[in-house]
């Protein structure tokens, strides 16, 4: 055989912000990004009224082909961190992945340009209302144009992040999704009003939502949201002796398919995480009648955390689980 065999690279980018220099000779990029996962809410006991937690949204995922000669010869790569768990009165927000220029391209006309891009997962609410003791709300998976909405405080779910598909203003009545947007989260309450969270496509899926409030009742907590491509959002954590609500799954465009909910006044199940694809949600907190159960951290890349339960009797806090991190992957050729 005469000639030579044209080399295939790849490589894979976990954390911080990196410079990635194009091979030699390679002609074809093909690159994905996943955002960052959002934290699922604090719960609480509160000696009998108390309230759990929605999950956080799932990050993003997106993917672009490009003539690698016609880029920079460096690029940059960021890669989105994963919202924390234990944050307050909220889960914090998955930040964004992307990969851009590093200077001019090649024919001189775009400077510094983002390439790519996908949205990190908002952060589930720890209640969703401080004087009424109803349960917090989830956070909207990210999508491919904006992240997804963190709640503090309220009950309804935060929106799913851009594009918003076939309207101009807020898609807070849309729990599902299609193109980039992300899963809308679930709402949180104090009754019946609780929901799962919204499903996605490219965008993550949204976090369930979860009950305050039980009055010695126990009730199972909200599912999170699944996403064909993106990440699962994060279950709700359970109220009173309830489980909590399953994490979202990755290539699933149903609520509740992926990582099993926590029972017993068990803490929440991690998400699975996967080298290929993304990761799922957390599984929420189980409650008991005291403090309630710690949320299950997200499967990465971009998996987002479970709610933490709620308990009937404690006083103390406990803590939703950490959404995943992002990814970077390039191949090259």
């Amino acid at each position: 055989m005469s000639g030579l065999v044209h080399r295939k690279f790849f490589q894979r980018f976990t954390s911080g912000t990196t410079t990635y220099t194009i091979p030699n000779g390679v002609t074809v990029l093909w690159i994905e990004c996943i955002g960052g996962g959002g934290g699922g809410g604090q719960g609480n006991g509160s000696g009998g009224g108390g309230t759990a937690s929605g999950g956080g949204g799932g990050g993003a995922y997106s993917y672009q082909v490009f003539d690698a000669t016609a880029l920079s010869s460096d690029l940059t790569v960021v890669v989105g961190a994963g919202g924390s768990g234990n944050t307050g009165t909220s889960g914090g927000t998955g930040t964004d992945s992307s990969v851009a220029l590093s200077g001019n391209n090649a024919a001189g006309v775009d400077t510094n340009k983002v390439l790519i891009q996908a949205f990190g997962g908002g952060g589930g609410a720890r209640r969703g209302n401080s004087t009424t003791g109803s349960g917090g709300p989830g956070g909207g998976g990210g999508g491919t144009g904006g992240r997804g909405d963190t709640r503090v405080e309220v009950t309804t779910g935060g929106d799913g992040g851009r594009p918003f598909i076939g309207q101009s203003g807020s898609q807070a009545a849309h729990g599902n999704s299609l193109a980039g947007r992300g899963g809308k989260g679930g709402n949180g309450g104090s009754n019946s009003t609780f929901t799962d969270g919204g499903n996605a496509e490219y965008g993550g899926g949204g976090g369930g939502g979860a009950k305050g409030a039980s009055g010695g009742t126990g009730q199972t907590g909200k599912d999170g949201g699944g996403s064909i491509f993106g990440a699962g959002g994060g279950g709700s954590g359970g109220m009173g002796a309830g489980s909590g609500g399953k994490g979202g799954a990755w290539g699933s465009y149903s609520a509740g398919t992926g990582t099993a909910s926590a029972a017993s006044g068990a803490n929440g199940a991690v998400g699975t995480s996967r080298d290929f694809g993304c990761g799922d949600g957390g599984g929420g907190g189980a409650g008991d009648n005291t403090d309630g159960a710690n949320g299950g951290n997200g499967g990465i890349p971009g998996g987002g955390g479970g709610g933490a339960g709620g308990g009937d009797g404690g006083n103390n806090l406990v803590v939703g689980g950490n959404g995943a991190r992002g990814e970077v992957r390039i191949w090259a050729w």
